[in-house]
């Protein structure tokens, strides 16, 4: 497929065999909201201010002159996934473009682009540069024309460093995300923040950092953030999470598909952070409420308290609580395992499940067990405790948890074929 330019692009979509010569004698432009571009009845060209033109394999900016006369009150720019490789195209596009404060060029591979050179004092305030593979020189080169830029996106770019002109900062930057790339170093993250001294909100999730340093370190960088998204990082140390209390002012976190969570189950997962994390108010998207962080605690003392080796948070949280007694048979959480029967037709068989689970893993785990696709078959379940009251309940929902049915060792599932 051809690629077309920007201007060729606007018309096809915006317009019906718009004349050349836009903003001739009697012809005139309006852009009202998000709605798709139309003509009036008495031949006036009406476009959005907010422009959609992603997929469309766009490579060049065509007119200037079309685009000066057309754009020039669009606030709102997608240009995701066409063929962008040459930034100078880009700069006659969002060049006159005065009113423009988003721009998105995610999916335009800009691996080998030059850096921009106008010297234009852009508007735009939130750019998306996602898997374009830009160099940093073209990072850069953005950076330096758009000096009111306060959120910056710079994921699944392969990025391993982080290479920030080291002789520039950007005040103006609140948000930054640079998630899917392979950084490792917290050396990177202090160049960040260097960068970028009044950051609100880091988002770097998946990535392939695996440690925090001590404070020390690091102790005069991120002032201001108060949000940080690590979910799948590399952290194996409860250490690296302590760490994140000497932030001054972070309180929300996401921190989810991390190594050290692994043993726990999600209920644990979620207490033990909030435990260790004294500043946190939300967790992974939730608020943290007071009655949620005392139970917590109490269970992070419970915890530790036949283990020899104590974290310094459990001698803390002793002293905000006291040492408290272990719960002897006060067990309300469901068990996380049961051994039950799978009955199919004449085959009868005992296996052991975590119930945890869902019931689409269940049915896989039959799958294998009776060599049967888990798509084919019906599941019933029938507690031994109630089964002469309701008798078998079938399970539709693929989603739900086995727990919430509360199953206990000596209940069957009953299987049919469909």
């Amino acid at each position: 497929m051809s690629c077309s330019s920007f201007t060729d692009v606007l018309y096809t979509k915006y317009g019906e065999e718009i004349a050349e010569e836009v903003g001739g004698p009697g012809f005139e432009i309006f852009l009202v909201g998000s709605y798709p571009g139309r003509a009036s009845p008495s031949g006036r060209l009406i476009l959005p201010r907010i422009l959609t033109l992603n997929d469309c394999n766009i490579d060049r900016a065509g007119s200037t002159q079309v685009i000066e006369d057309l754009c020039k009150d669009v606030e709102e720019l997608d240009l995701a996934q066409n063929e962008f490789g040459d930034t100078s195209e880009i700069e006659k596009i969002i060049s006159h473009m005065p009113k423009l404060w988003f721009l998105n060029l995610s999916h335009n591979d800009m691996s080998e682009a030059k850096p921009l050179e106008m010297e234009a004092d852009l508007c735009i305030t939130s750019l998306v540069l996602n898997h374009t593979y830009a160099p940093w020189h073209v990072v850069n080169s953005f950076l330096r024309c758009i000096p009111k830029l306060e959120e910056l996106h710079l994921s699944l770019n392969d990025y391993a460093s982080v290479e920030f002109d080291t002789d520039r900062d950007y005040p103006s930057v609140k948000q930054l995300h640079i998630s899917g790339n392979p950084i490792n170093s917290w050396d990177h993250l202090k160049h960040i923040a260097t960068c970028f001294p009044n950051l609100e909100k880091l988002i770097m999730a998946d990535s392939s950092l695996e440690s925090i340093p001590d404070s020390f370190h690091w102790s005069d960088h991120f002032r201001k953030l108060h949000s940080i998204n690590l979910n799948n990082g590399q952290f194996r140390e409860w250490e690296d999470i302590d760490r994140l209390n000497n932030f001054p002012q972070l309180d929300s976190f996401r921190l989810q598909g991390l190594p050290v969570l692994e043993e726990f189950t999600e209920k644990e997962r979620r207490q033990h952070l909030i435990a260790r994390l004294s500043c946190a108010k939300r967790l992974n998207g939730s608020p943290i409420q007071e009655k949620e962080r005392e139970d917590a605690e109490r269970a992070f003392i419970r915890f530790y308290l036949d283990i020899n080796d104590k974290p310094k948070r459990y001698h803390e949280l002793v002293a905000k609580h006291g040492k408290l007694n272990p719960l002897v048979n006060v067990n309300l959480a469901p068990k996380k395992k049961a051994k039950v029967n799978i009955v199919y037709q004449e085959q009868r068989e005992t296996i052991e499940i975590h119930v945890e689970k869902t019931v689409k893993d269940l049915k896989f785990e039959i799958g294998q067990l009776l060599s049967m696709s888990p798509s084919k078959l019906r599941l019933f379940y029938i507690d031994k405790e109630m089964s002469h009251a309701f008798g078998p309940e079938e399970l539709k929902f693929n989603s739900k948890k086995l727990y919430s049915i509360q199953v206990q060792d000596g209940d069957e599932f009953l299987v049919y074929q469909k």
